[in-house]
């Protein structure tokens, strides 16, 4: 205790010790004297005769007339989908989700759990953007539907038109590994 009682006075002796006194007195720095200014008197033009005329600029009025311009505001690549020919009795939806507008050929199957009661997949798109997919999920361009997710891959069917016309259902497996 008499070492901390001695340790706190040492340290109030140096605060207050250091705390007293008198403030420094600034140096001075001589400064040269500064000459007087000469003035010279302004030389006094000769009074005009002819008075200035001042115009006016004409003020110019512009309108824009929009006929036969491109729109500024309008994007200048704009994509349209491809419009296959339809029949009459068929009618054909705009594809509501990423995976239905892309083809089967595009995607690229990279991961499956497949021992669980809701088994589970992923697919890759071109670039490199992943989807995960489940029994029942939308896939494909030609409304495909996937019906199995197995240990052997996802394995998707989609309708397929005949030469005759008709429409069946044909199976299209995707593989994680190819053979």
């Amino acid at each position: 205790m008499k070492g901390l009682g001695a340790v706190i006075i040492l340290s109030i002796f140096l605060i207050c010790g250091g705390c007293g006194g008198e403030p420094p007195k600034p140096t001075k720095v001589p400064v040269p004297p500064v000459g007087k200014p000469t003035v010279t008197p302004a030389k006094i033009s000769p009074p005009l005769t002819a008075e200035l005329k001042v115009e006016r600029p004409s003020v110019m009025f512009y309108t824009y007339n929009p006929k036969g311009k491109p729109n500024p505001f309008k994007p200048l690549i704009v994509e349209r989908p491809e419009v296959p020919p339809q029949k009459v009795a068929e009618v054909v939806s705009e594809p509501g989700t990423p995976l239905e507008r892309m083809e089967l050929n595009q995607l690229k199957l990279v991961a499956i759990v497949w021992n669980i009661r809701e088994p589970k997949a992923m697919v890759e798109d071109g670039a490199g953007k992943g989807y995960i997919i489940v029994n029942g999920t939308p896939i494909g361009k030609k409304k495909g539907r996937v019906t199995q997710i197995s240990s052997a891959g996802v394995v998707v069917s989609e309708k397929h038109e005949t030469s005759a016309g008709k429409f069946t259902t044909r199976e299209v497996t995707l593989k994680l590994y190819a053979d």
